[in-house]
């Protein structure tokens, strides 16, 4: 089947914004299990890792229910926009504290909070970004390069923070997730 030229367009724009998210998934798994790693150092306890997990997750699964209402009346693309930017405050804040040696556990749990709280309008607004940009016909292609982008990230994000964190370092890391969001928003 040949897509018209309004069709085409459609699915180009969605290849901008699915490779920006990609890059951005992929620096956020990254720098999820970097910090993991760091936290289970620092703390040697299971609660630790637990809490960052109920921190960055209670905001998103409480605001959900009523972000996709809100997002039908925002600017969708705003709402990417300034997702992956408070993600990039959050990560941005950690990288600072780590680098002057201030970190500390509970600072992930707020800016786990802060971020859970914003991630919590991203899903609804890329979804119905991609229902404006596509015809019908192209959801069920959109659909698997998302999951594609997801699991991949799941699966391939941690294998390759396991091996930069040799190399580069958790600093390093945390700095490949700013420059990831930041693909993310200029997509």
């Amino acid at each position: 089947m040949r897509l018209s030229s309004r069709q085409l367009a459609g699915m180009r724009a969605f290849v901008v914004v699915w490779a920006g998210q990609v890059f951005s998934l992929f620096g956020t798994a990254m720098s999820g299990f970097a910090l993991t790693i760091w936290a289970w150092q620092l703390t040697g306890q299971a609660t630790a890792l637990a809490l960052v997990g109920f921190f960055t997750f209670g905001p998103t699964v409480l605001l959900s229910p009523v972000a996709g209402a809100l997002v039908d009346r925002w600017n969708r693309k705003l709402v990417m926009m300034l997702s992956d930017i408070a993600s990039g405050v959050s990560t941005a804040v950690i990288l600072a504290l780590y680098l002057t040696g201030k970190l500390e556990i509970w600072h992930l749990y707020v800016t786990g909070a802060f971020s859970g709280a914003f991630q919590a309008f991203q899903w609804p607004a890329y979804s119905a970004a991609i229902t404006m940009m596509l015809p019908k016909e192209q959801y069920a292609r959109a659909g698997g390069m998302i999951s594609l982008a997801q699991s991949g990230a799941e699966i391939l994000a941690p294998l390759a923070a396991g091996l930069l964190l040799g190399v580069i370092g958790i600093a390093g890391i945390l700095a490949v997730d700013l420059v990831s969001l930041a693909i993310a928003v200029a997509a």
